[in-house]
């Protein structure tokens, strides 16, 4: 997420690949120690935090190699490699996190790109999480593909619920768990009406509930797209918007006949939860 909260719901199967052997190292100066792999560098704060890191990397790597083949990026395997590799920042524990990034209570961790903070990719998160590895990791590493594969302007033609959507789809079993508790509020429309929902954020918002059920919303209708559409449109999709194309013209491009406007979908997707 642009900013990730972990909400109660949880997808996507592991996959185990071999990479290179881990390299231990610290720049000069830092007060946290490192580990890399091909395409991360995760930086923890104690040394006995080495074989942690090590899990991590060996499960990066791993979600690296899927994210990418989930949304259409074939040609991903020469990115994030020797002084591009991404940063996987680990604070020792909520607290330190909070306190050192200003992030809200809610939040889990978040994806940062080439900012002033941080000078290259980077996951920004903590240690001691339960669910780091199903949820917060391939979670934010999806954010930094899609930003990659939608190029310069991405987060300008992305609605945030759409990204927010393919993030959470790589969280481990949380897609069937978020489509069966949105199906009784869908059926008593009790969702987020999609006239505000499309240019909703919830940066800056202090309700956990009011975050749960906009993370939830969006699995949901990226989830709806893919299964009612298929793989291929939705691989069409998210090439028109690397090609430039606003969402809008994405979508209709990618789905011809079937969306004429946002709210469309909004009746589609609501039909699709009656018909289940």
């Amino acid at each position: 997420m642009r900013f990730k909260f972990a909400v109660i719901f949880a997808s996507a199967c592991s996959l185990i690949i071999y990479f290179a052997p881990l390299a231990f190292a610290a720049e000069p100066g830092s007060p946290f120690l490192e580990s890399s792999s091909d395409h991360f560098r995760v930086r923890f704060s104690m040394e006995a935090e080495r074989d942690t890191a090590q899990s991590v990397l060996r499960q990066a790597e791993a979600y690296y190699i899927k994210i990418a083949e989930d949304i259409g990026y074939s040609r991903y395997e020469d990115f994030w490699t020797w002084d591009r590799r991404v940063v996987i920042m680990l604070y020792p524990d909520q607290y330190a996190y909070a306190r050192f990034t200003g992030s809200p209570s809610w939040s889990k961790g978040f994806a940062s790109r080439d900012t002033r903070v941080f000078k290259e990719h980077a996951i920004v998160s903590y240690d001691g999480q339960q669910n780091f590895l199903d949820e917060v990791l391939p979670h934010e590493i999806a954010h930094l593909m899609l930003w990659d594969y939608i190029g310069a302007g991405s987060t300008s033609r992305m609605p945030v619920w759409f990204e927010e959507g393919v993030a959470q789809l790589e969280e481990k079993e949380k897609s069937e768990k978020v489509f069966e508790a949105m199906r009784p509020l869908v059926l008593r429309r009790g969702h987020i009406p999609f006239s505000s929902f499309g240019g909703m954020t919830v940066t800056g918002e202090g309700d956990p509930q009011k975050v749960s059920l906009f993370y939830a919303q969006s699995l949901s209708i990226v989830l709806f797209l893919i299964q009612k559409y298929g793989k291929d449109s939705f691989y069409r999709l998210c090439a028109e918007l690397r090609s430039g194309s606003s969402f809008e013209v994405a979508l209709d491009r990618a789905y011809p006949s079937v969306f004429g406007s946002f709210d469309t979908v909004e009746s589609r997707w609501v039909r699709y939860f009656d018909e289940q």
